[in-house]
């Protein structure tokens, strides 16, 4: 991003920069460089921009510091690479061109959890109608070694929440692998010969995480 057409002020050692524009509402984010970036409306004074600044200290410290344990602010959704931005104003999550708006990564986090739960649900009852197997619980977690894993006693399924890092067709089959296991608890021949009964292509799907 270039900045010269921004201006620019320090406030409490803090440099700001900032642009003047038509807008209702004073818009703080922070961009991939970690520059602290103002939208601010035209009518708004200097007093109540430092006004603002003092009432979102803590968040700005919080998300100065998430900067810093982290090089990229690249995130994957869906398999498709997006720029993360804070804006501390927003209400909701939102996904825009190639950036994803939020207004902490709290928020974020309980976007992913929501769109996994719809996406991963959605699926597992597609598989589940075509397979002929249910399962009677669904856990959404972060895991370090696993994409899923299943408790065929039990037809538990468990899926890792960094799979909405990848692609849907291959959401699609960790899902179906996953729910296989209910019927083949291991990883026989029968159950690769079951997965590609279903799914012809699940070896091309897998390479995604390879």
């Amino acid at each position: 991003m270039s900045h010269l057409k921004f201006k620019s002020f320090t406030y409490k050692n803090r440099l700001f920069l900032y642009k003047k524009k038509q807008v209702k509402y004073l818009r703080l984010k922070i961009d991939s460089n970690a520059n602290l970036i103002l939208s601010i409306p035209y009518f708004y004074t200097f007093k109540s921009v430092y006004d603002f600044l003092d009432k979102n200290e803590i968040w700005i410290e919080n998300a100065l510091k998430n900067y810093k344990k982290n090089d990229s602010n690249d995130i994957y959704f869906l398999g498709k690479k997006y720029n993360m931005v804070l804006d501390s104003t927003l209400k909701k999550t939102y996904i825009k061109k190639q950036k994803i708006h939020t207004s902490s990564k709290e928020e974020l986090e309980t976007f992913l959890k929501t769109n996994a739960k719809k996406i991963f649900t959605f699926y597992l009852k597609k598989w589940s109608k075509k397979t002929d197997l249910f399962y009677t619980h669904l856990s959404i977690k972060n895991m370090k070694t696993r994409w899923g894993s299943c408790n065929h006693n039990k037809a538990y399924i468990n899926l890792n929440l960094k799979l909405l890092e990848k692609s849907l067709k291959a959401i699609e089959y960790v899902i179906l692998h996953e729910l296989s296991h209910i019927k083949y608890p291991n990883h026989s021949k029968e159950f690769y010969d079951f997965l590609y009964k279903f799914m012809p292509d699940f070896r091309e799907r897998e390479m995604e995480f390879k």
